[in-house]
């Protein structure tokens, strides 16, 4: 990009959130683009409270939120890959929220079609299967992270825009040791300053107090959710408000591999799960519909949790699986709508992403936050 280009659009950033303007530069009186990139950490009360803040200040937000997503999933480098565990995006001029995407989109794509000042990158949580897989040495680990790390900051500073990474946070040291999480920042934070890219450093105001394995030990309850979301919004307010760079480094000269992306690698998230399995379950919670007419759609799907009876087929990894069923077609309940509490059955079941045409149906899905097991659905005959 050109130099005096992109110091003027840096200068349009720190005008318009400090309410410069006038007939010094009409482009100034244009609000800031930020693209917000998101993982689960994203979906709820962190997410809602700092996206809020970013457009109460005034800046343009588009916001895409995956669950387990890790920069496997962001970058053109790798294939494409589905989202099975919720998905949320939302612009000045539409919003959704739906159970899974056939593909998350690609920070390329939405560079090109954003052109944003700023891209927020909330990720890494998913980056500590990664950093201690067993399929390679601890220091192909550790090349590993540098590298998706740098190619999402080069597609960034490629794209003219300015890189704004929030760390992971805090999450409990029976589930992820300390010395792996400071690890894991400290690699991210380096890569990132490279760039000349700021970070929040979110370990440093973020504690997860909640008991471990009761609770995932990574994801904060709503309240703690959103008092991390405040400090970023605050720091991400300062940023915008003169700390950024006004001539950000020349891009550095990349040598950084491609691997082939296998399950192992894609982050917990993106488990290796079976393309079909057989399973007699009981059921232990629902989504509830109680006025179909309220519905947009007229098909719907309910997500329903089961315990796992027993696993006929013994490929099945998880304890317990979530499946989206048919609980409304034409505007009607059907039987699965109907099922009790404690009922058991046996099934065949894919995941729901075998069945594109099932984004079409409505989700509805009020049960607690749960992205580390998959989403399936009963196979069609």
């Amino acid at each position: 990009m050109n130099r005096l280009l992109l110091d003027f659009r840096v200068w349009v950033v720190v005008a318009s959130f400090l309410g410069w303007g006038g007939s010094t530069a009409q482009a100034a009186d244009s609000p800031s683009k930020v693209l917000y990139l998101g993982d689960s950490m994203s979906i709820g009360a962190f997410g809602k409270t700092f996206d809020t803040a970013m457009r109460s200040a005034g800046f343009q937000v588009h916001t895409v939120v995956a669950g387990g997503a890790t920069p496997y999933y962001w970058l053109k480098s790798y294939q494409s890959l589905p989202c099975t565990v919720g998905f949320w995006e939302k612009s000045d001029a539409s919003e959704r929220r739906v159970g899974y995407v056939r593909a998350v989109p690609k920070l390329e794509d939405l560079m090109s079609n954003t052109k944003p000042d700023v891209v927020v990158v909330q990720t890494g949580i998913n980056l500590y299967a990664t950093l201690r897989s067993k399929r390679r040495t601890k220091e192909q680990n550790v090349a590993e992270i540098r590298s998706l790390v740098d190619q999402m900051c080069y597609a960034i500073a490629e794209g003219g825009a300015i890189s704004y990474w929030v760390l992971p946070p805090h999450s409990h040291e029976e589930r992820y040791p300390k010395e792996l999480q400071d690890e894991l920042a400290s690699i991210m934070r380096s890569v990132v300053e490279k760039y000349e890219g700021i970070v929040f450093e979110s370990q440093k105001v973020t504690r997860f107090v909640d008991p471990y394995p009761a609770t995932d030990g990574i994801h904060y309850g709503p309240p703690e959710a959103q008092g991390w979301a405040e400090k970023v919004s605050a720091h991400f307010s300062e940023f915008m408000a003169g700390e950024t760079p006004t001539t950000p480094a020349p891009l550095p000269v990349r040598a950084v591999p491609v691997p082939d992306l296998t399950a192992a690698d894609a982050g917990e998230g993106a488990k290796a799960i079976p393309d079909e399995v057989a399973l007699r379950i009981r059921l232990e919670a629902k989504s509830e519909i109680r006025n179909v007419s309220e519905l947009a759609y007229a098909n719907a799907l309910g997500l329903y949790e089961y315990r796992v009876v027993k696993d006929l087929r013994g490929n099945y990894p998880y304890d317990r699986i979530r499946i989206a069923q048919g609980i409304v077609f034409a505007r009607r309940l059907t039987g699965a709508a109907r099922a009790e509490i404690g009922s058991e059955t046996e099934l065949v079941l894919v995941p729901l992403s075998k069945y594109g045409n099932l984004a079409a149906w409505q989700m509805i899905d009020d049960l607690r936050p749960d992205f580390e097991i998959p989403i399936y659905t009963p196979r069609l005959n």
